[in-house]
């Protein structure tokens, strides 16, 4: 059981890290009032951590739902 829980650990981290990437825009455009459009660019290092903040909490949340999946299977 140890092993499936880190497979899933090391897994789901890397896939939700890189979907996070990837789908997860760094550059965010907000339409005025008069209707103007601007731009709003999120630093490397605040994007690097709040992905990686998301990409732990996914993480956790993964290896609890297969922890209680694997405890009450038998």
């Amino acid at each position: 059981m140890e092993r499936t829980l880190v497979k899933t650990a090391i897994y789901s981290f890397i896939t939700s890290f890189s979907l996070m990437i990837v789908l997860i825009p760094r550059v965010r455009s907000t339409t005025d009032v008069n209707g103007v459009f601007s731009g709003e660019e999120t630093p490397y290092t605040e994007f690097f951590f709040m992905i990686l903040k998301n990409s732990i909490i996914i993480t956790f949340i993964m290896v609890a739902l297969i922890f209680l999946y694997k405890k009450y299977k038998r």
